[in-house]
């Protein structure tokens, strides 16, 4: 590893000076800005510019439900034990919002041009395989199967087993990703996820790989009882394993928003702010010294993965799924809380809650909770903001040609802020280019935050 990556660490008052919040940018502006001036007209405009035409889209499918509730997530899920809880989801909104988006791919006589799958949730593994099936036979009014490049399913490992796993590939599905988080039994005690390394073992036979063109693992850093010695030991362990992508994210702490996460403290702090980045980089360190390529801030995928073979195209993208091929950004999203990227221009989710959201359906209306639609700007500092996040650079030069902007004039006031992560060295700013230095590729969010014109600065 490039010594300046643990360079990091022995600078504290640098850690301190830029250890602030930052959006994670999955989208541009963050959700929280987003409104209700949107209607169903606008949402339905935008379908038929962008989704009808050349460019691919993925689908997304949200299965909110869980058994049991892991103590650090934020996702939108209902735990229950009750199967006709999912049944009656499935049967009695989702199949109608499905035949919502038939209506509308009738009434413009056009298909949406759908060549990505992915189901997530909650956890999708708690469709049993009858409702699985049914699920995917009702999307055929969407979906022309023959041309879906990837079908992607999450996989909660405590729930499933090689026969199942074999039933997906029957069915299509060629990518798959494990929540992992951490191997450390004591960390798993503390976020109620037991699931010993022996489990992936016995799932990942050499029947399984082969049926699948891409596994994924998801770690979390900052965990409870969570050390540079365990992540170390989880890693390596994940290196033997040899899934074909590895997601090493941050733990987003919500307590505010998501109340259960304090039950992650009973009798164990979670790290500070230094530690979390040592063990960030105790990680990368582990990451970077073996085959797997980064790609992007927190992402890494072995060399002959599609998403490595992208980055170096520079065609990848960053969104709600991690590291991207970039082949499809725009995402039709169904399903409560989900949302959708309907082209250059519009952002929109459902409701997340289950009587708003089946009222709305029933009343034949898509199920609108809030959204936005980008100006010329939004769509200049998303694009400055994803350049960073994904490849730590920016080419100015590029930027000023594709928008017709002088960079130095329209950012003058972002470049004064700019010029002082310069002189702390985490990034060189030229004319014609931004480039993050190693120190400051762990800050990328926080030098893209810059750009954002939502926050006051």
């Amino acid at each position: 590893m490039n010594k300046l990556v643990k360079n990091i660490l022995n600078d504290i008052n640098l850690l301190k000076k830029y250890d602030q919040h930052a959006f994670d940018y999955i989208e541009y502006p963050h959700k929280s800005f987003w409104n209700n001036d949107i209607n169903q007209d606008d949402i339905i405009k935008h379908f038929e510019k962008a989704c009808f035409e050349e460019t691919p889209i993925m689908l997304y499918v949200h299965i909110p439900f869980c058994e049991q509730l892991c103590t650090f997530c934020i996702c939108n899920r209902q735990i229950t034990s009750d199967y006709k809880v999912a049944e009656d989801y499935l049967y009695n909104s989702l199949f109608t919002e499905i035949d919502l988006m038939t209506k509308i791919t009738n009434k413009f006589k056009k298909q949406f041009n759908i060549r990505e799958i992915y189901f997530g949730g909650g956890s999708p593994t708690f469709l049993r395989e009858n409702e699985f099936k049914k699920l995917k036979d009702k999307l055929k009014l969407l979906v022309d199967f023959k041309k879906i490049k990837q079908f992607s399913v999450e996989i909660d490992p405590r729930r499933v087993d090689e026969h199942r796993l074999l039933f997906y590939a029957e069915e299509g599905v060629n990518k798959i990703s494990f929540g992992i988080q951490d191997f450390d039994i004591k960390v798993q005690e503390k976020i109620n996820r037991l699931q010993p390394s022996s489990i992936i073992h016995k799932l990942l036979t050499n029947k399984v790989r082969k049926r699948f063109k891409s596994i994924n693992f998801d770690l979390l850093i900052g965990l409870p009882a969570q050390t540079t010695e365990t992540i170390r030991s989880t890693v390596n362990e994940v290196i033997k394993l040899r899934p074909d992508r590895i997601a090493l994210a941050y733990l987003a702490y919500n307590p505010e928003h998501h109340p259960h996460q304090r039950h992650m403290m009973i009798g164990e702090l979670l790290p500070d702010f230094f530690r979390r980045k040592e063990i960030f980089v105790e990680a990368l360190e582990c990451l970077e010294n073996s085959p797997y390529v980064r790609t992007g801030f927190e992402h890494f995928a072995v060399p002959e993965d599609d998403v490595t073979k992208s980055l170096k195209k520079k065609r990848a993208y960053y969104n709600s799924f991690g590291a991207t091929t970039g082949d499809c950004t725009s995402i039709l999203a169904l399903g409560r809380s989900s949302y959708s990227t309907i082209g250059e221009n519009i952002y929109y989710q459902n409701f997340y809650e289950q009587k708003k959201y089946q009222n709305s359906l029933k009343a034949g209306l898509i199920p609108l909770h809030r959204g936005w639609i980008l100006s010329k700007d939004d769509k200049l500092r998303r694009k400055i903001i994803k350049e960073l996040r994904t490849y730590f650079n920016l080419d100015i030069k590029n930027l000023n040609k594709e928008y017709k902007i002088i960079f130095e004039d329209y950012f003058k006031k972002e470049i004064k802020i700019l010029n002082e992560f310069a002189n702390d060295k985490l990034l060189t700013l030229g004319k014609n280019n931004i480039a993050l230095s190693e120190a400051g590729k762990h800050f990328s969010n926080l030098v893209g935050s810059i750009f954002d014109g939502y926050i006051k600065i």
